[in-house]
């Protein structure tokens, strides 16, 4: 018969308690109170402090990406000793000069040639900007609005001051899509925020920046300076096809945008771009952009031009000079240039043809004849059968190399697009 447990025993078993393995455990610790907490775990717990270090962090080295290469590399080497040496700044006092700007009329192909340069060969080249402090444009720039250093001031004060009033505006808003704003010519000296688009400083900014360049390759006193001056040019007739998709309101028969008008007005004076079609308008734009690059060409000022059609990523760098070690600004880039363009072979890329695959305008919407630039077409106000637009396009593909026998008489034009659709 089993013998019941002693007294002894008994009171020598273990106990359950709350620290016995049979007891559930508490599963964190109590919370500070705000009382118990000091003054930085204050701030990090603040919401706004929490949610900002997910959008403050990266915004800081999205701006360090630019900030530390492009302003003050000679950091990175001071840090690393030596072992890291970037490329020195290009912008305010070290801004001696770049490698090339090439000027282009707009829908001219000007986004595929910087992708091409800047893909194929490793240049940095900038498309619309020469502000180097911001942007990776420390070898050059392609554009259409600083051809601006090339055309010939207005001969009066008010003249001057029209023009510069008509693109500088309170209506600024309105005209981004002709690829200017004053920020593209480096940081503001009117230190003006980067967070508005349009305010009284930025239109002071651009007084400013057009009383210095308009014309300043003439006086030979242009701020940011370049070894090599190219224009590229594109089939006049495409190019204006394209600029009467892009900015005829209604079709070819429509209205031109307003944007347009204020930008050709101001710059060539001379002519009443209100009193025409959108073709016309598009047409003379066209013209007189080409013309007063063809005529700096003659004075000097440029160095060459080259068709888009017909040329390729290495011929351009041919142009600007980075063929020679002798006229390359910065030395590492003859060296990227010597390897793709001299030693390799000719079916690399930049070997070949510029083939337009970016930011295509006129898709077969528009085709024009000869024509179709005559007075008295498409709502022309001039006398039927008048030929000076046609006269001045013909002699741009004359003086440009392109073959005006491969041209329609009367192009092929799409009906106009129903109500609110524009082409």
């Amino acid at each position: 018969m089993a013998r019941s447990k002693t007294t002894k025993q008994k009171n020598t078993e273990p106990k359950a308690s709350a620290a016995s393995p049979a007891a559930p455990k508490s599963s964190s610790k109590r919370p500070k109170s705000t009382d118990e907490m000091t003054l930085w775990e204050l701030f990090t717990a603040h919401p706004l402090i929490y949610v900002g270090k997910f959008i403050l962090v990266p915004y800081m080295l999205y701006l360090s990406y630019y900030f530390i290469p492009l302003q003050h590399p000679q950091s990175i080497s001071k840090v690393t000793l030596g072992l890291i040496r970037l490329r020195p700044a290009v912008h305010g006092a070290n801004d001696t000069s770049r490698q090339v700007l090439i000027l282009a009329s707009q829908s001219s192909g000007t986004v595929q040639m910087t992708r091409e340069l800047n893909d194929l060969l490793g240049l940095e080249i900038g498309h619309e900007t020469v502000d180097a402090a911001w942007n990776y444009v420390r070898d050059g720039s392609i554009s259409w609005f600083h051809g601006i250093r090339f055309l010939t001031q207005p001969n009066t004060k008010e003249g001057l001051l029209s023009s510069i009033t008509g693109i500088c505006n309170d209506d600024f808003l309105t005209r981004f899509n002709m690829g200017f704003h004053p920020a593209e010519y480096g940081p503001p000296k009117g230190k003006c925020s980067y967070r508005s688009k349009w305010n009284d400083c930025w239109k002071a900014e651009c007084f400013r920046i057009l009383l210095d360049e308009w014309g300043c390759s003439i006086k030979g006193d242009c701020g940011v300076k370049f070894k090599y001056n190219l224009h590229q040019v594109r089939n006049p007739l495409r190019t204006i096809e394209s600029l009467v998709v892009k900015f005829c309101i209604g079709g070819v028969e429509g209205q031109v945008q307003p944007a347009l008008l204020a930008y050709a007005g101001s710059m060539f004076l001379f002519h009443d771009f209100s009193q025409d079609t959108c073709i016309e308008a598009a047409g003379y734009f066209l013209v007189y952009y080409h013309e007063a690059m063809i005529a700096a060409r003659k004075r000097g000022e440029i160095d060459a031009f080259y068709r888009i059609e017909d040329t390729s990523a290495c011929r351009v760098a041919e142009m600007a000079g980075l063929f020679s070690l002798d006229t390359t600004v910065y030395e590492p880039n003859y060296r990227k240039v010597q390897k793709i363009c001299r030693e390799g072979n000719e079916n690399h890329p930049a070997m070949q043809v510029v083939k337009q695959q970016l930011n295509k305008v006129n898709l077969d919407q528009v085709h024009l004849g000869w024509g179709d630039l005559h007075g008295g077409m498409h709502g022309s106000k001039r006398k039927n059968g008048d030929t000076t637009l046609e006269k001045k396009v013909r002699n741009l593909y004359k003086v440009l190399g392109y073959d005006e026998r491969q041209e329609l008489e009367v192009g092929v034009v799409l009906p106009k697009p129903s109500a609110g659709q524009e082409l």
